[in-house]
């Protein structure tokens, strides 16, 4: 199966970048500033992209090497969208690794998230824009998640979280 699989190296300890993806404060900045829930295995994070929303629930959290997310509950809009919670069951997965002195290498796979689904192509761009606003968040301490307006301020990191 073709699933959506995306790789970056980000110049940041593992620590960091499995922070980034395992608290809601690191989630608001990267992701969408709207969320909220448990980030403990089996608890649920909820999250909201204004009328759009997908509730995950964390299925594995192996600090710092591995997130497991499974889609619980799901909303998607867009053209030609007929089925909006195609994500439901889906799997976003986050592997990490020690690149060595070019920080962590992500290794990020959607699985059921297939090109056959109508929201393939929204997926596609959204992942790609979210997995470098986690870069651009660990590497430069400001993220651009979703904020509801174009021109609101993004969140920012503590640069001490990253060194």
């Amino acid at each position: 199966m073709n699933h959506f699989q995306k790789s970056v190296t980000i110049a940041a300890r593992p620590e960091a970048v499995y922070a980034a993806l395992t608290t809601i404060a690191g989630l608001r900045s990267w992701w969408t500033n709207d969320c909220d829930g448990s980030t403990a295995v089996g608890g649920t994070i909820h999250f909201r992209f204004g009328a759009c929303y997908n509730d995950m629930r964390v299925e594995a959290a192996h600090a710092p090497r591995e997130v497991r997310w499974q889609c619980t509950r799901a909303h998607t809009l867009g053209e030609h969208i007929t089925k909006p919670d195609e994500w439901v069951g889906t799997r976003p997965v986050f592997q990490l690794s020690d690149a060595g002195a070019a920080g962590t290498r992500v290794d990020f796979a959607h699985l059921g998230l297939l090109p056959s689904l109508e929201c393939y192509g929204i997926c596609e761009n959204g992942w790609a824009h979210f997995l470098a606003s986690l870069q651009q968040y660990l590497e430069t301490g400001v993220g651009t998640p979703y904020t509801g307006t174009p021109s609101a301020p993004s969140h920012t990191l503590e640069r001490s979280a990253t060194a």
